[in-house]
């Protein structure tokens, strides 16, 4: 049972793989390149066997750690399907192909119901206010963010977090479950608290990850974690001792999803050479159609992602990840900070002549309020903004309404429409 809700709830990242921690890692597209060719051998029959062990930060050749690119997208994930169907096929690398999709599933799931992650920083703000008031509650926080409650499976895990700016995405469910039913302290803080630290923090896996935990997800099934399950799957590294919370008290839901409406942005034009492309933070890979002597600008676009202060460690792998772009694509002088500092790209955008800027489209987050403000400042100056969606999103998010499982029966197709072969090389 807890070894099928594992790898169902394969959320948050795309599991990992590597000699040294996260927090050593270049953001660089060339980084996220080796770490796959490095991860690839492993990415089958040893990757199904394995994935749910959590060896310890500086043990996770299990894994993949290719997270905090795919996060960003400086790898794309029809590049990263492409080469582990190349080496493995499709059938022997299933569970693995199983993990990309899930971000597909919950980046989907909350386009279709955009409106919950404003609902979820109301939430955020409102129980971050109440600290105030209640000692303590933030005496409790405090604790568990530090590492201190005493449970020394999760104050590991808590320490672990904030040093490399990851964890195990296995280790991720049962922090999760300690934090809302042993803790008894609000999932919405929790998640918060992931966001601020991890490197692949995404608004949707993140939020609903969290939310599948305290059973709000999938209403009324919740994760608890056990204590049998942990030492298993630590190979007996850690052990939470017998305090755990035995039944799943849900909390309530400040934040109820609305009825799935998935809306797509107007079909955009082709950039031409009046254009120039915006990355974001979600998005940092600009498309092979945008014409060679076009600019690329990038706009970090990350206020708002939590309700306190980022991690220096997110804070500049995240601008990292966004210079590299626009260093690949001419000059690093195009990486604009957040969107109060528009008028600076206001002012490139007017020397190269650009008419019409395009950016991928994005539903939900910190970047989707950004674009809306940039997009009002564009007009006054007649610069149109167009929004385009990826192929794979759009082949992807239709079939992530509902549960994972419909886009799971699914996913053969969406291999074949991609053209992935199931041949290995070898």
């Amino acid at each position: 049972g807890l070894l099928v809700h594992s790898d169902f709830m394969a959320f948050w990242s795309f599991s990992a793989s590597a000699q040294t921690c996260l927090h050593t890692m270049n953001p660089s597209r060339d980084a996220g390149l080796q770490r796959l060719q490095y991860f690839l051998p492993g990415a089958g029959s040893r990757y199904q066997q394995l994935r749910n062990f959590d060896f310890g930060a500086e043990n996770r050749d299990n894994v993949s750690l290719l997270s905090p690119w795919l996060r960003h997208r400086v790898l794309l994930e029809e590049e990263v399907l492409e080469a582990v169907i190349r080496h493995h096929g499709a059938t022997q690398a299933e569970k693995f192909i199983d993990e990309i999709f899930w971000r597909a599933y919950f980046r989907g799931w909350m386009a279709h119901r955009s409106s919950l992650w404003a609902d979820y920083c109301a939430a955020v703000h409102r129980q971050t206010r109440a600290l105030e008031a209640d000692p303590e509650l933030a005496s409790a926080l405090r604790d568990a963010e530090r590492g201190n409650t005493g449970n020394v499976a999760f104050d590991a895990w808590a320490r672990e977090l904030v040093t490399t700016g990851y964890l195990h995405n296995h280790a991720r469910m049962w922090f999760a479950s300690i934090w809302v039913f042993t803790l008894r302290l609000p999932w919405t803080l929790g998640a918060d608290f992931f966001l601020r630290h991890l490197l692949d923090g995404d608004p949707a896996s993140n939020t609903l990850g969290w939310r599948w935990v305290s059973g709000l997800h999938t209403r009324g099934k919740a994760y608890l974690a056990k204590r049998d399950n942990i030492l298993k799957f630590t190979d007996g590294r850690l052990d939470p001792g017998p305090g755990l919370a035995v039944e799943a008290q849900i909390p309530g839901d400040e934040c109820a999803p609305t009825v799935p409406d998935l809306r797509w942005p107007q079909p955009p034009p082709a950039p031409d050479h009046g254009s120039a492309w915006l990355l974001t933070s979600e998005d940092a890979t600009p498309p092979a159609c945008l014409p060679d002597d076009r600019p690329v600008f990038a706009m970090l676009a990350t206020q708002g992602l939590t309700a306190r202060e980022l991690s220096p460690a997110v804070r500049a792998f995240t601008r990292g990840c966004l210079a590299d772009a626009v260093r690949r694509h001419g000059d690093e002088t195009r990486l604009i900070g957040e969107q109060h500092e528009a008028g600076a790209l206001m002012s490139r955008l007017t020397e190269h002549g650009v008419r019409d800027l395009h950016c991928f489209h994005v539903p939900y987050g910190p970047a989707a309020h950004a674009l809306l403000v940039l997009e009002k400042e564009l007009l006054k100056e007649s610069i149109r903004l167009h929004r385009h969606v990826r192929p794979y999103d759009c082949a992807a998010w239709p079939w992530a309404d509902r549960g994972f499982f419909r886009l799971k029966r699914r996913i053969p197709r969406l291999l074949d429409t991609m053209n992935l072969t199931e041949r290995p090389d070898a």
